[in-house]
């Protein structure tokens, strides 16, 4: 391209008001170092610094150093002056949120806000001292997290040395303090009830355990252990207690048994008794399945495009059981652009108005279904269309679940209220999409999928284990 015709393009550019496209034909072809256009570079860098300026006073750090930065290529002696003031304002303005940041408890947010300042290579002690406390707190997280209080307390105090008047360090301390005397009594009652063979109290006491340390693997495994055992336990009752009234007949047996042909054992099984009993091992878009959040609850996932309600009691083929006085079916509910559309079949009320139709629900609406269960619909996320069933009432789904998640393509979880589970603990989302009839996961954040490194995304199983440096979660068959 021409000199001439780079100018005329840089030129268009601003009058557009597209400064960022101009900035780059000016710097990009060279015409900075022209001395034959003194008066567009001027009206460049002005441009820029005052771009900067609105970018402060909106708190958008990042964005107001990339556009000193750009000013600086320009080389325009009388804005010289300007430009340093800006710049040294703007140091000041990042140290003191990253010091407001690490105040509020919040060491990685303190680390982000001066990871530019660093990229520079400014040098302050004020930086190095934010530097030091916020990785002594972000290290104490993740030793608490994985259940080593110990090196928690330690890099708290290390913590305090440095920075004594933070607020929070004491509480934190001795919270950290008494979280380890209950991980001592758990692991105490595991050690008991393990000797005792009761593994439902094992399985409980390891949930107990990950609840106060939700990376601790120990008791993860233990966990995981406990279900098989008690899965095992399970199925040979049901093959010897209830194999008939699932209506298997003749030959069709579960388990083996003497077939039509003699001596060998005829192991098919009847299609209705595998979809209820057998686990899945591949986890589609319409599979119904246990979302564990270590530390934070645990949610039943419903995958279905049309999910049945009603009351949890043996024989009900209901994808959302609910321990309560309801019909067997009481209600449908319909996954739906942008929504869900109930279906009563039993007595429902939606915000005290009894329906006699189908409806479309909207956020924050309540459910009033018979025998006083109640549930509220929420629809939280607004770039996507999964609900909520949160209870209201006492009563709860089988399997237990502190909240029924209904999903349209993806589930978010992490720090945002708006998510679908709220993660008050963790430092970035992470995101369940489905993609062609497949579950995968997502995260900014480095991860673990099944004991294996993953960057960015991966696919999940039943029974997967998904795990970041300040999470943990599990997929359990339902």
């Amino acid at each position: 391209m021409k000199w001439d015709a780079k100018i005329k393009f840089a030129e268009q550019a601003f009058q557009c008001g597209d400064l960022d496209q101009a900035v780059r034909y000016f710097t990009r072809g060279q015409l900075c170092n022209s001395h034959d256009q003194p008066f567009f570079a001027r009206k460049l860098a002005n441009a820029l610094l005052e771009r900067a300026k609105a970018s402060v006073c909106a708190g958008q750090f990042c964005v107001a150093w990339e556009d000193l930065d750009e000013a600086s290529k320009l080389k325009v002696e009388e804005f010289g002056a300007e430009l340093r003031r800006q710049k040294n304002q703007l140091i000041e303005l990042t140290i003191e949120s990253a010091d407001a940041s690490l105040s509020r408890g919040e060491p990685i947010y303190a680390l982000n806000c001066i990871e530019p300042l660093g990229r520079r290579k400014i040098t302050d002690w004020r930086l190095d001292r934010i530097r030091t406390v916020s990785e002594c707190l972000k290290s104490a997280n993740h030793f608490a997290a994985n259940g080593q209080f110990k090196k928690s307390v330690d890099q708290l105090e290390k913590a305090k040395g440095v920075r004594p008047d933070l607020p929070f360090l004491d509480c934190r301390i001795s919270a950290f303090k008494g979280r380890q005397r209950q991980m001592q009594r758990h692991i105490t009652d595991v050690e008991t009830y393990a000797l005792q063979c009761k593994w439902g109290d094992v399985s409980q006491s390891c949930k107990q355990i990950l609840h106060i340390a939700p990376t601790h693997q120990i008791a993860f495994e233990a966990r995981q252990e406990c279900n098989a055992r008690l899965k095992k336990k399970t199925w040979r009752q049901l093959d010897s207690t209830q194999v008939n009234s699932l209506g298997v007949q003749g030959d069709r047996v579960i388990g083996g048994g003497r077939g039509a042909r003699g001596d060998e054992r005829n192991v098919v099984v009847d299609r209705e008794v595998s979809d209820r009993i057998l686990p899945m091992s591949n986890l589609t878009s319409g599979n119904k399945f246990l979302l564990w959040v270590d530390g934070v609850g645990g949610y039943l996932v419903c995958g279905n495009r049309v999910n049945s309600l009603g009351q949890a009691i043996d024989g009900a083929r209901v994808d959302i059981g609910i321990q309560g006085d309801l019909r067997s079916h009481h209600a449908n509910l319909e996954r739906v652009d942008g929504g869900h559309l109930l279906e009563p079949i039993g007595n429902i009320s939606v915000d005290g108005i009894l329906l006699n139709s189908k409806v479309v629900l909207k956020n924050g609406q309540k459910l009033c279904l018979e025998g006083g269960v109640e549930l509220a619909y929420s629809q939280t996320h607004a770039l996507s269309k999964t609900a909520r069933l949160n209870f209201v009432s006492r009563h709860r789904s089988v399997p237990l679940a502190d909240a029924v998640i209904l999903p349209g393509a993806s589930i978010i979880l992490g720090p945002n209220r708006s998510n679908h589970v709220y993660c008050p603990t963790w430092s970035e989302n992470l995101l369940l999409f489905e993609r062609s009839g497949q579950w995968f996961c997502r995260s900014k954040l480095a991860m673990e999928v099944d004991g294996k490194f993953v960057k960015t995304e991966a696919s999940i199983e039943l029974n997967s284990r998904i795990v970041g440096d300040d999470f943990s979660l599990t997929l359990e068959p339902a």
